[in-house]
């Protein structure tokens, strides 16, 4: 009977130490887990901020790049020189009010049209020369040539062409120099009326010369002396 009431005692002990050992790893692996959920949730935070702040970057950049392309824009837009993309054909892709005030037209009418329609007949060989020259070099090409326009002056320009392979695109940039043309003009008829005159009075002084010779050859034929 003592005996089996041993045994008993042993079997709960043994139960009891069992179940405390259970409990205790049971408590550690808890404590394991939760370390690891705590370890994650962190991680999960600190990546969640990471991402916040990436966002915010983005944003910033965005919002640079979008005062960027406003100012280039503008910039564009309203430059002085006049400024043309041109398709492979040479059909307008795109030009500032500069340019479309110099063909003398609406900027939106002006799309999708012929730039040569607005370039002077005796102009256009010269033109379309170097558009060819531009694609096959790949290099700057300058030229100048009077437009078409409404303005009753004609408007003079200077080009400078440039083909870009990367957007198969020409590039214009157009410079207003009628003044400076006008001021050529003006020069070149003075020049022209300098050399009538001045041709004009040396013929006369020869003429005077000569005049002078004849009446000096009539005096001294006379008996008279020289005067001239």
């Amino acid at each position: 009977m003592k005996k089996q009431n041993r045994e008993v005692s042993e079997a709960a002990l043994l139960r009891i130490l069992a179940e405390d050992k259970l409990k205790s790893e049971v408590a550690e692996q808890y404590a394991v887990d939760e370390v690891d959920r705590l370890k994650l949730i962190h991680e999960l935070q600190v990546h969640q901020i990471e991402l916040e702040m990436q966002n915010e970057e983005l944003e910033l950049s965005k919002e640079k790049i979008t005062q960027t392309v406003e100012k280039y824009t503008e910039l564009y837009d309203f430059a002085p020189s006049g400024y043309i993309s041109l398709s492979r054909e040479g059909d307008i892709e795109s030009l500032n009010f500069s340019a479309a005030k110099l063909l003398g037209n609406d900027r939106n009418k002006l799309i999708n049209t012929r730039f040569g329609l607005y370039i002077h007949p005796e102009n256009k060989i010269v033109y379309n020369q170097t558009l060819g020259q531009t694609l096959r070099s790949a290099s700057k090409r300058s030229l100048e040539l009077y437009l078409l326009s409404k303005s009753i002056i004609p408007i003079y320009v200077h080009i400078d062409v440039l083909f870009s392979e990367n957007t198969n695109q020409y590039f214009l940039t157009i410079i207003d120099i009628t003044a400076i043309k006008q001021l050529e003009i003006e020069l070149e008829n003075s020049l022209l009326l300098y050399k009538k005159l001045n041709g004009f009075y040396i013929d006369r002084e020869l003429k005077m010369v000569d005049l002078k010779k004849e009446i000096n050859d009539l005096l001294v034929q006379s008996g008279n002396e020289i005067r001239y």
